[in-house]
């Protein structure tokens, strides 16, 4: 009887008890990383370090302003991947960015020095770098691979910056092992995948070429510079949320070298670009050189 009356007052006091609200946790700030590379002036010694012991930096400071030479450029497209802002819309955004690096957008064929190709959106991917090799006009924003890689189909290829099908590589792995026990197939996914998984992405990537070289070599001509940007996808964040923070943290690295990933924290949360504003400067595909 005591026990039965103890538990009554137990029971009591808990239901007199104020109901516990949880609160909604907050968005977590959005993380923008940004590599880049110019790869026609940079010393050699300086991109062989970068990628063989790439740093990692946080909150980096803007460089100091450093006088650049005028040059023109026009854009093109690259891959535009899952977004909800247009091309056009996306160039109105990066023209202001690259004239605080002296790259002025232009109608004038005769003064075009640059073109800028630009790929966007939101992607599946794994190490958000600029990239070493394959970096000609040719290679898009993930070089098409032949031989093993290949074997695993479309989907479940796997690229070291891109990443891939994890699920499709661990399937690949068991197969292979289990086809030849002793063939080194067994552990191949984990030392592909190396602890950095296939994440959920916002890219903007800006490929410089220069028009020269492009008239001389055509699909073969290579880079000029990377500027690689990227945002872990959250929650119902849209693209449009984040692209112009994120274009605006990379502005100080168009054309330059940085000696790692930089990763900045975007500590207003995320960000709406409003109404864009209209730009007369030519972002017309049409207006570009022609590429043979």
């Amino acid at each position: 009887m005591l026990m039965r009356s103890c538990f009554a007052l137990l029971s009591c006091l808990l239901l007199a008890q104020p109901a516990i609200v949880r609160a909604k946790p907050s968005p977590r700030p959005n993380e923008i990383i940004v590599s880049a590379a110019n790869y026609a002036q940079t010393p050699p010694e300086v991109l062989e370090k970068l990628f063989r012991d790439p740093a990692e930096l946080t909150d980096l400071p803007p460089p100091a302003p450093a006088a650049r030479p005028l040059q023109h450029y026009q854009f093109l497209p690259g891959e535009v991947l899952e977004s909800d802002l247009t091309y056009l819309e996306v160039c109105k955004l990066l023209v202001p960015a690259l004239a605080k690096k002296n790259l002025v957008n232009t109608f004038d064929q005769a003064k075009v020095g640059l073109v800028l190709r630009v790929s966007f959106g939101g992607r599946l991917w794994r190490d958000p770098f600029v990239r070493e090799g394959d970096l000609e006009w040719k290679h898009g924003l993930v070089p098409r691979r032949r031989g093993s890689s290949a074997s695993l189909g479309a989907t479940a290829a796997w690229d070291e910056r891109a990443g891939g099908d994890e699920a499709a590589l661990h399937q690949t792995e068991q197969f292979l092992t289990e086809l030849n026990p002793t063939g080194g197939a067994e552990g191949m996914a984990d030392r592909l995948i190396g602890g950095m998984h296939t994440e959920d992405y916002f890219l903007v990537v800006v490929d410089a070429f220069d028009v020269a070289a492009l008239r001389a070599k055509g699909s073969r001509a290579p880079r000029a510079w990377t500027t690689f940007i990227a945002v872990p996808r959250q929650g119902k964040t849209k693209f449009s949320d984040i692209a112009a923070a994120m274009i605006a943290k990379a502005a100080p690295y168009f054309g330059e070298t940085l000696p790692g990933k930089a990763r900045f924290i975007d500590r207003q949360g995320t960000v709406t670009t409003g109404e864009l504003q209209i730009i007369e400067e030519n972002v017309r595909p049409k207006d570009s050189p022609k590429i043979k």
